[in-house]
């Protein structure tokens, strides 16, 4: 069964026409599953583009030499991709340290001055763009339920889904290290499923990296797994003819699902995301870090209901017994069980910065 599904996803990724059996398994999919980094925000390109920025930045205001700047970007670049964050002190606390050690003597004193100066530039260029903000509007109003799951720190990542209001375009948000397993462990898939009251063949996972998104997905049985690769270069979005697990489709963006999904073309995007009228979760923890998982089974602001039983949305009861799941995961609890095997026999089958 496995090798029929990846015929069609070999047919797809080489840009054949889609055939009958997959616009089938497209109108089963209910849920999507988005990656964050390099997927939904532009994590390597958008603090490429702040680094830059704030070199110029670093000429104009503090007096350095264009080589000091550059030296001293490009060296703190290096040492946050390598290591942004450190369990024994806050984000603020470690990144002060990257910039101190990443400044030539004479000019370490100003690592307090310009971190957060880096901070404002790198949210400015980390934000969603416009029209995927669009894309997930128009997926809510036609009945879709959405979850994020992203690998990584704990702080880092919430840092970004809070800064960047990520959190309200979905029904569940959930950080690897706020549980016991991270992609591609099918268990972290299997969690959004339960949130969201969905199987895994009615899920498609949306991701940039095959080893942990694509992976992933195949694992836990998801009815479909989109790759949108960091770069559209011929030597980045590599070959597949040797990967072990291929996606079913290779998005040049995340725009393209429009294409394989007619119902997001009919519904108008809604002015502003909300999660008003939806089933979420949006527990704090003490430090406001936000929720580790959200369950929006209801229908999304200006949602029709017509639209939500179309995509075979589970109506369910939201009260203390979902908050009580949730505090169980942080403190690394076992899931309730749940049947996560395909019924349906065509259905069988990041670095965070």
């Amino acid at each position: 069964m496995a090798a029929s599904k990846f015929s069609t996803a070999t047919s797809l990724t080489t840009g054949l026409k889609h055939t009958t059996p997959f616009d089938g398994i497209c109108a089963k999919i209910s849920a999507f599953y988005f990656d964050l980094d390099n997927t939904l925000i532009p994590t390597r390109a958008g603090d490429s583009k702040a680094i830059r920025k704030l070199a110029d930045v670093l000429e104009t205001q503090y007096s350095f030499t264009k080589d000091d700047a550059n030296l001293a970007t490009q060296n703190f670049l290096k040492s946050f991709r390598r290591c942004p964050d450190n369990s024994q002190t806050s984000l603020d606390s470690w990144r002060t340290h990257l910039w101190r050690e990443s400044l030539q003597q004479k000019h370490k004193h100003l690592a307090e001055q310009i971190y957060p100066q880096w901070l404002k530039l790198r949210y400015r260029y980390l934000a969603i763009p416009p029209d995927y903000v669009q894309l997930l509007q128009r997926m809510r109003r036609a009945g879709y339920l959405l979850a994020l799951i992203t690998n990584g720190p704990s702080n880092a990542q919430r840092e970004k889904i809070n800064k960047l209001h990520v959190r309200g375009h979905f029904d569940c948000v959930l950080v690897s290290s706020d549980l016991p397993w991270e992609k591609p462990h099918p268990e972290i898939f299997y969690a959004a499923c339960n949130f969201l009251g969905v199987k895994p063949h009615e899920c498609a996972m949306i991701g940039d990296k095959l080893e942990t998104d694509i992976k992933g997905g195949h694992l836990a049985q998801l009815g479909l797994t989109f790759w949108l690769p960091l770069s559209t270069s011929s030597a980045a979005s590599q070959c597949l003819d040797d990967v072990e697990y291929k996606p079913h489709v290779k998005l040049n963006s995340l725009l393209d699902l429009y294409k394989y999904f007619p119902r997001l073309n009919a519904v108008a995007a809604a002015a502003t995301p909300s999660t008003t009228n939806r089933r979420s979760s949006h527990s704090q923890s003490s430090s406001g870090s936000g929720s580790i998982g959200g369950s929006g089974i209801g229908s999304g602001a200006g949602s029709n209901s017509d639209h939500d039983r179309g995509a075979g949305v589970r109506q369910q009861p939201y009260g203390e017994d979902s908050y009580q799941r949730q505090s169980a995961y942080r403190r690394g609890g076992s899931l309730p069980a749940m049947d996560c095997s395909n019924s349906e026999a065509e259905n069988s089958c990041d670095s965070f910065i």
